[in-house]
């Protein structure tokens, strides 16, 4: 068993290969075996994204603040979340998620297995078209 207090985890930024923006990444769950569980704290500034991805086992996502959008492949408009919304990502379902336009968006991720493939970036276009909330005509 092991225990991690918030003095012991540091945050880094991870690089424009995996997201777009403003991010902060803290490892706060190391794998303890190889291909093992992990988890993170991702912080995303205002329209700071990830870039598409895929896992190779199950992640579940827990919001702690803000509000954000999840986008899988193939969805015109992604799903916003707040904070308490969870969200289970199956192994292989290809998404990304990040902060709305107007708000940050900090959330837990638990990947259960696995590695996770990253696919390129989103775009301007796909992310403004994921969450345009602007009233039907």
């Amino acid at each position: 068993m092991r225990f991690v207090g918030e003095g012991q985890v540091r945050s880094t930024r991870p690089g424009p290969e995996r997201f777009t923006g403003g991010v902060w990444e803290t490892r706060i769950l190391e794998e303890v075996r190889p291909e093992g569980l992990r988890a993170q704290r991702f912080s995303y500034e205002p329209e700071a994204r990830s870039g598409w991805h895929t896992h190779d086992g199950e992640q579940a996502l827990y919001v702690i603040a803000g509000r954000g959008v999840i986008t899988r492949e193939g969805e015109t408009k992604g799903t916003e979340v707040g904070p308490g919304d969870w969200v289970h990502v199956e192994p292989g379902e290809r998404h990304w998620h990040g902060a709305t336009a107007d708000d940050t968006f900090v959330h837990i991720a638990v990947t259960a297995s696995g590695a996770t493939h990253w696919h390129g970036p989103v775009s301007d276009e796909e992310y403004r078209a994921s969450h345009d909330r602007r009233p039907e005509r």
